[in-house]
């Protein structure tokens, strides 16, 4: 079982020596991934329903604080200043709110990180929630599950063709283009798709190299493994190939748990770790592979 941590939107990382001490132990530790989480400007009254509400009130605590009260910093920001600071940890979205931004954009801005990290970019994808921040960026609501899907298969087809194509409702590539650097990852960053629905596991089955599972309670999410294998053998894909992540409240988590995790498929567990304060970042850092080992090895 590996282990990673999520730094929600990363406000930690807001100076030299709190993004040095947090890139360097994850490092000495071990740690498979640092992920960080992708929101472009957030409203402070926030009517649409955040999809972990049920387990963040079931620890007490406010669904909304972490968006409104702390610092978001921008995701792809954050990863590039990581990457000098580590050396092996995996660097990655949880997720990417896809439908946000231009693919042939996007697809560059994976690429460049890519190549500069040798290699380590994960690319958590997501149609996201929060219909006030998709009105702000005048991106429509109603069409994000189809925007997501198609600006994902632009990317593929830019970072794998060398003379790509595409003929979509958003984007149409008609003409040859010089699209560079291509990713160093074959045959490119390994695709995460977030969440827990039915259309979501439909994603992960349509274009996912990962499954990223977020707060959810275990109970909750257990009978989403079974419609994952049966979703994956109908399309003829080998539930074995997808990576499977769960993000955790390492407070919250008994040994029990962690093999409860480890016996449904899942490969790694990402503690959460969204505060400012980078004592208490570090504090979950040294703490959670202690937790995971004794649990499993």
């Amino acid at each position: 079982m590996r282990y990673g941590v999520h730094l929600g939107g990363a406000a930690a990382l807001r100076t030299v020596d709190g993004a040095k001490q947090i890139g360097e132990l994850v490092e000495e530790l071990g740690y498979d991934g640092v992920l960080t989480g992708d929101h472009i400007t957030i409203p402070k009254q926030i009517a649409s329903e955040y999809p972990y509400t049920k387990f963040s009130r079931s620890l007490g605590a406010d669904p909304y604080a972490v968006f409104t009260t702390i610092d978001w910093l921008d995701a792809f920001t954050v990863l590039a200043v990581l990457i000098p600071l580590t050396k092996k940890v995996r660097l990655g979205t949880s997720v990417t709110i896809v439908p946000y931004r231009h693919p042939l954009e996007m697809a560059r801005v994976v690429a460049t990180l890519d190549v500069v990290s040798g290699g380590r970019i994960i690319f958590g994808a997501g149609v996201g929630w929060m219909e006030e921040e998709f009105r702000l960026l005048d991106v429509p609501f109603t069409e994000r599950a189809t925007r997501t899907r198609e600006y994902l298969a632009v990317m593929k087809e830019v970072w794998t063709k060398e003379s790509p194509r595409f003929a979509g409702k958003f984007v149409q590539i008609d003409k040859d283009l010089h699209f560079a650097p291509r990713p160093v990852q074959q045959p490119h960053p390994p695709i995460w798709v977030g969440g827990e629905s039915t259309p979501a596991l439909k994603r992960v089955v349509e274009f996912g190299d990962g499954w990223h599972i977020g707060p959810v309670a275990l109970e909750d999410v257990k009978p989403r493994f079974a419609e994952l294998r049966t979703l994956m053998e109908k399309a003829g894909r080998d539930f074995s190939t997808v990576e499977i992540t769960s993000m955790v409240d390492s407070r919250m988590l008994s040994a029990a748990d962690i093999r409860a995790y480890r016996d449904l498929g899942v490969t790694g567990l990402y503690a959460v770790a969204p505060g400012p304060q980078v004592a208490s970042v570090l504090k979950v850092l040294r703490d959670f592979p202690k937790k995971v080992q004794d649990a499993v090895g």
